[in-house]
Parts: structure tokens; C-alpha cells; sequence
């Protein structure tokens, strides 16, 4: 497994993480003890995920074992879970992927973003009514929270700014 070596990296990591987590004087430095904690959580997550890939995998070679068994109703079964966790492997496999990649460190940060019509009229303002709300939805879809502070809506319900 491609993975295997990286994984054993960040479980030596998070081992060492619970170490220092159960030390007595932990706390007494709040900021990097909520840093630790917070590599913690991500390297619990990734454990997580790669649990769940390998038994995904393993579940997959027990199916298609099975589904070459001599037991007919126990194969028809099996061949019948093989293509939800051959759909299944793929996506997990790219999670494990995007889970490895170091994080930046401005990744959890907010971000202010400005949305003004530009020249155009009432096009121009319908056209920022609609990026503002196609914002809105990726945020929402993302469970990011999102507030205005400020807004001019136009006459024809976009937004000059």
C-alpha cells in the first residue's frame, strides 16, 4: 500500500501527541496546547479515515472471495456489495490523499470578500445579486458561517455594492 509508510509517520506523530497531551503541566501553556490539540484532531481524522479505507479493501477481497464460493446464496450476496464498495474504495482513496497533504496553517482563517457591480447598470448589479448568492450557498454547503456587513441593493434586486 502506497499509504502505508506516510500512515505510520502520523501514527507516530499522534502517539507522540498523547503523550505529551497526558503530561500533568499541559495546560499551563494555553496556546500550544491548542495548537497540539488541534494537530490531534486532525491526525484522529486521518486515522479514521485510513481504518475506514482499509476495511473497505478488506471487505472488498472477502466479497470477492466469496462471490467465487461454491455456496450460491452466500456468493449471489457477495456480488451483489462488490460494486457499492468498488465505488466506495476510490472516493475513500482520494480522501486518504487530500487528509496527507500538509495543511497551511491559514487553511481555518476568515476571509472578507467584496462584491461590487461593476460598469453595466442594472445587469452589472443582477449579475453581483447573483455571485453574492452563489456564495452563499458554497458557504452554506461548506458550513461556513457567513454575515453581511454591508449592502446597497440596486433598484431591480441586485446589488451596486
Amino acid at each position: 500500500m502506497e499509504f502505508a509508510g506516510l500512515i505510520e509517520q502520523r501514527r507516530e506523530r499522534l502517539s507522540e501527541l498523547e503523550d505529551r497531551i497526558s503530561q500533568p503541566d499541559f495546560y499551563s501553556d494555553q496556546t500550544a496546547a491548542a495548537e497540539v490539540m488541534r494537530e490531534h484532531r486532525g491526525l484522529q481524522k486521518l486515522m479514521i479515515l485510513w481504518e475506514s479505507y482499509q476495511s473497505t479493501a478488506r471487505n472488498l477481497e472477502e466479497n470477492r472471495e466469496l462471490a467465487k464460493g461454491e455456496d450460491e446464496e452466500i456468493a449471489e450476496m457477495a456480488s451483489e456489495e462488490i460494486p457499492s464498495l468498488e465505488a466506495a474504495l476510490p472516493q475513500l482513496k482520494e480522501n486518504l490523499q487530500y487528509a496527507l497533504l500538509p495543511q497551511d496553517p491559514t487553511e481555518e482563517r476568515n476571509a472578507l470578500v467584496e462584491i461590487r457591480a461593476g460598469a453595466g447598470g442594472d445587469e452589472a448589479s443582477l449579475f453581483a445579486g447573483e455571485v453574492m448568492r452563489m456564495y452563499e450557498r458554497y458557504a452554506e454547503h461548506c458550513d461556513w458561517k457567513c454575515e453581511h456587513l454591508e449592502s446597497s441593493p440596486s433598484e431591480v434586486g441586485g446589488f451596486k455594492e
